[in-house]
């Protein structure tokens, strides 16, 4: 049997070695040469996974490659292990391994739509992946990328575009690593090693001044149909996708409820939402006026729901010269107006339809900054259609 000894490896030590020994390198858990009998030097790398799985790989062989190139390969080795890897069946299966591009796709195209990913989460999964990360390590096999690698793509993102943005990048390949860990193409995910950026939670609504603006640029509006989503999403703080995938079976106007069918929310739970008398009235006008479509939003041809209501809104942002306000901050102003006027947290949440009350708590928290007796008077306007 080998002799075994234990302190750090240098050039010197490796060069004295005794013949049939094991040197176990006292820096790096796991790293250590190997000398046979014959005097051959390799360095080894021995490890036990917290799966009790274990193994032992020759990084390389004595003198074609230092000891500094061999111990920065081990430490790599160590990190993967530490975080539940198995560097010898990700080496093993190296060859065969699929890229980043490849994996991306088959998160996109297969993997996404048969769990019933939204498309449009889909399609901003994409989007960032081709701006941000293909570019640079879509050729790359899945086994390579190290947590390194993940760190320079999450902060070259933050610096062109965002820390929101580089966030979500992180967590779509967080996803990614983690269906390709379930396939077998690689045992960690590097992506847990890299932190994400601190985010300031963005509590952007209307003042009463803006919503009066808004509502008269909806009034002036050529596209009075495009209008009415603007209004609907205020007035009930709905989600844009509820609003424009709406169809007129899911609306009982005598009763005064809007029934959300749950492939229709975010929640994927049915959800029940009263509808303001305001409300109510508009939405026997836009009936009146289209009779013949199941949608409230139909598209040009009248058979398939109207697919976003962007361009419209930016018309009538413009128009009412409030500034910049992303469309979901109507829903946050419907919130900001319901807690003003004394809804509590079960209220607001069921409204909304959060499954979570954390979410309804940080909109209540966030919402100290609204001035109460201003959005009462917007909130008035509301419930006067206006």
């Amino acid at each position: 049997m080998p002799r075994r000894t234990s302190q750090r490896l240098t050039k010197t030590l490796i060069d004295n070695a005794a013949n049939d020994s094991v040197v176990w390198d006292a820096e790096v858990p796991g790293f250590g040469l190997r000398v046979t009998p014959a005097g051959s030097r390799s360095f080894v790398f021995q490890f036990r996974s917290s799966r009790s799985e274990q193994g032992r790989l020759t990084i390389g062989r004595y003198p074609v490659m230092t000891v500094e190139q061999a111990r920065k390969i081990a430490r790599a080795y160590r990190v993967s292990v530490d975080q539940g890897g198995n560097p010898s069946r990700d080496r093993k299966g190296s060859r065969e391994a699929v890229t980043l591009s490849e994996l991306a796709t088959h998160y996109c195209e297969v993997y996404g739509p048969q769990r019933g990913l939204k498309a449009q989460t889909i399609s901003d999964a994409r989007r960032l992946l081709d701006r941000y990360a293909l570019p640079r390590f879509g050729r790359r096999k899945v086994i390579e990328i190290t947590v390194g690698d993940i760190r320079c793509i999450h902060n070259d993102t933050r610096e062109k575009v965002s820390r929101y943005q580089a966030n979500k990048l992180r967590a779509v390949l967080s996803r990614m690593f983690t269906l390709a860990i379930q396939n077998e193409w690689r045992s960690d995910n590097p992506c847990r090693g890299v932190e994400k950026f601190q985010e300031d939670r963005r509590w952007n609504y209307l003042s009463p001044a803006q919503v009066t603006a808004l509502l008269d640029a909806c009034d002036s509006y050529r596209d009075q149909h495009a209008a009415d989503g603007v209004r609907l999403l205020l007035f009930t703080g709905a989600r844009l996708r509820e609003v424009t995938k709406a169809t007129w079976d899911q609306f009982d106007l005598d009763q005064g409820f809007w029934v959300k069918p749950s492939s229709h929310t975010k929640t994927k739970i049915v959800h029940r939402l009263p509808l303001a008398p305001a409300t109510v009235e508009m939405l026997h006008r836009m009936r009146s006026e289209r009779p013949d479509t199941p949608f409230l939003f139909p598209g040009r041809d009248g058979t398939k729901p109207r697919v976003d209501l962007k361009r419209p809104w930016q018309c009538i942002l413009e128009s009412a010269d409030i500034g910049h306000h992303r469309r979901h901050d109507l829903r946050r102003t419907n919130a900001s107006f319901m807690l003003s006027t004394g809804s509590d947290l079960m209220t607001v949440g069921k409204s909304l339809g959060h499954t979570q009350a954390s979410t309804t708590l940080g909109y209540a928290s966030l919402f100290l900054t609204v001035q109460k007796d201003g959005i009462t008077r917007a909130t008035e306007l509301m419930r006067a259609g206006r």
